[in-house]
């Protein structure tokens, strides 16, 4: 049975306590609905509060860190108290340029079984926010398959053979994503549309999100 949590039992003193601090705070039930949130967390997400209470907050994730996260969320809910704790770049909100680091903590009953989850998000440092990745960037389907062999580290004849093209034919669609990315080598492609939010989150090999194949 889920707890039923209001905000009220956090108070506004402890929700407010990281307002100055630039870190956003979250309080969610068993069933991961958003029970309570502070003024920060609320212009992180981009919602106003009344949008995010009682929703579920995998909606406020972005794809590409969804299901990453909420297996890690499923762990405690399970009962195993380890510390979520994610990569600057690996934490984003839907529908934001927001990157940054999340941090989640248990809260049980006193019988081992988890009644909410306390959620900090601290946003990364930088002086350009990153842009969302639905929207901004469509591959076709052969030059997704180019760039997930590029961030697996496939070199030029392996991916050659996998994708039944020549060495040049790699080439040639290596160089139209360098161009499309505005990077130098295939490193930083690969770092690019990592950070771009354009591979799954914890997915080997790296796949391209279906938003950013076009039909």
């Amino acid at each position: 049975m889920d707890a039923v949590i209001s905000g009220a039992e956090y108070g506004d003193v402890l929700l407010s306590l990281f307002e100055k601090t630039g870190i956003g705070l979250a309080v969610l039930d068993s069933a991961l609905r958003v029970r309570a949130v502070n003024d920060v967390f609320s212009e992180q997400c981009g919602r106003p509060r009344t949008a995010i209470r009682n929703h579920s907050f995998a909606e406020l994730l972005h794809l590409s860190v969804r299901s990453h996260l909420l297996r890690q969320f499923e762990r405690l809910i399970q009962g195993d108290h380890a510390r979520v704790d994610c990569q600057p770049i690996a934490t984003r909100f839907e529908g934001t340029g927001i990157v940054g680091q999340l941090a989640a903590f248990p809260v049980d009953n006193g019988t081992d079984k988890t009644q909410s989850i306390v959620v900090q998000f601290a946003p990364e440092r930088t002086k350009e926010s990153l842009p969302p990745a639905r929207g901004q960037v469509k591959l076709t389907s052969l030059t997704s398959r180019v760039l997930e062999g590029v961030a697996a580290g496939d070199p030029t004849a392996r991916l050659a053979a996998k994708l039944f093209l020549s060495r040049q034919g790699i080439e040639y669609h290596v160089s139209l994503l360098l161009r499309q990315f505005k990077v130098p080598n295939r490193t930083a492609l690969a770092a690019k549309a990592y950070s771009m939010g354009i591979f799954s989150i914890g997915c080997w090999p790296p796949k391209v999100l279906p938003e950013c194949i076009r039909n």
